[in-house]
């Protein structure tokens, strides 16, 4: 019997080799769907490449997972994740971020805070969907991440 770790192992690499897990065209929900080429190049403040998309990875009992990636010049990127959540795990999430008290951004989704007090990743909420978003750029960070967190948040469903 495969371990869970395992199990979601071999996932990754299936997709890795074949491709990624997607069902006909994007939901909603997937994350190259709620992080636009556009959005990514005003964020990184030049020409983004890309995306690099994975969808429908499982995160765990009844979560899954999808990824956009977009890159620019040297370690440029900005990256998109949303994790569907079981509604029974939205709460601890939720409290996780809340913890941060220094670190809660007001204004976006039902729940945001920063990852750390660099301001390079933003986690939102918005009903079972946990965003996380991740970008390095050059200068700060910012307002640049907060904007397109807004937008991403806009188009998911």
């Amino acid at each position: 019997m495969l371990t869970s770790f395992r199990a979601t192992c071999l996932v990754i690499n299936a997709v890795l080799v074949t491709g990624p897990l997607t069902t006909g065209s994007r939901a909603p929900s997937d994350a190259c769907s709620a992080l636009t080429k556009e959005d990514a190049t005003a964020a990184l403040g030049e020409a983004a490449h890309g995306p690099k998309a994975l969808s429908g990875l499982p995160a765990g009992p009844g979560a899954t997972v999808s990824s956009c990636e977009y890159t620019g010049s040297g370690y440029h990127r900005i990256q998109l994740n949303i994790t569907r959540l079981p509604a029974s795990s939205v709460p601890i999430y939720k409290a996780m971020c809340g913890e941060k008290k220094n670190l809660v951004v007001s204004g976006l989704g039902e729940t945001a805070c920063w990852y750390d007090d660099k301001h390079e990743e933003l986690h939102a909420f918005k009903g079972t969907a946990f965003l996380s978003m991740e970008l390095n750029r050059s200068g700060n960070p910012t307002e640049a991440i907060k904007a397109v967190m807004k937008k991403a948040l806009d188009r998911v469903r």
